[in-house]
């Protein structure tokens, strides 16, 4: 698994600061395009385009395509159906090759299509998404170790079995099940935690792990 590194900036990048002067419509299409060249490495066609936002005109999806050009968030080429391009700097790679699937016993089960890709882009989408990195061997025991990064989502509702990054009146990180309803929340590492002074981060949608190389004990 890949390991998510943070920003050495703390300021907006160039493509989040454009993406703040856009029009609703604007900021839908370029949505829609980012999902579809990331997650399946096509462009949609002007048509196709229309037909998703029931834009009637194809003149009508070429002025938000020159406009998002203009902001520097896409690239079109000359006299090519599926030309659209991200622009350097916003296109991050949140689709991979899929392989196949592990069986519990045998050979793989190998993609049908060597084009076939996997997207991870609805996992880390959203304004309400962020993560928390892990320092501490303190939930080893749930299988989230130092160096890990959880992905938290502070807008999906608390349901039932959800697990949940909260904070105790101390500001430290517990994580929770969600039992018996949404008001429930039960420390999967047990302690003395006071459920009036927790505040809930959000919902943990996924764990990033990067697994480190073992050096040879051969080498000196």
């Amino acid at each position: 698994m890949a390991k998510l590194r943070p920003s050495g900036s703390g300021g907006q990048s160039g493509g989040d600061s454009r993406r703040l002067n856009l029009t609703r419509r604007q900021r839908e299409i370029y949505d829609y395009l980012r999902d579809r060249i990331l997650s399946g490495g096509l462009a949609p066609t002007v048509r196709e385009i229309g037909l998703h936002f029931d834009i009637r005109s194809p003149n009508g999806v070429m002025c938000h395509l020159r406009a998002l050009e203009r902001k520097g968030l896409i690239a079109r080429g000359q006299n090519m159906s599926r030309a659209i391009q991200l622009s350097v700097g916003n296109q991050q790679r949140l689709a991979v090759r899929y392989i196949g699937t592990a069986m519990p016993s045998g050979p793989i089960q190998p993609a049908v299509s060597s084009e076939e890709t996997v997207s991870f882009q609805e996992v880390f989408q959203g304004r309400s998404v962020g993560c928390l990195r892990i320092e501490t061997s303190t939930f080893s025991s749930v299988n989230i170790n130092s160096g890990d990064y959880l992905i938290i989502d502070s807008e999906l509702p608390l349901e039932n079995g959800s697990h949940v990054a909260a904070l105790d009146d101390r500001h430290s990180l517990i994580i929770c099940v969600v039992r018996e309803g949404a008001g429930q929340l039960v420390p999967l590492i047990p302690g003395n935690y006071s459920p009036t002074t927790r505040q809930v981060l959000g919902v943990i949608t996924a764990v990033i792990r990067r697994l480190q190389r073992v050096e040879s004990s051969s080498r000196q």
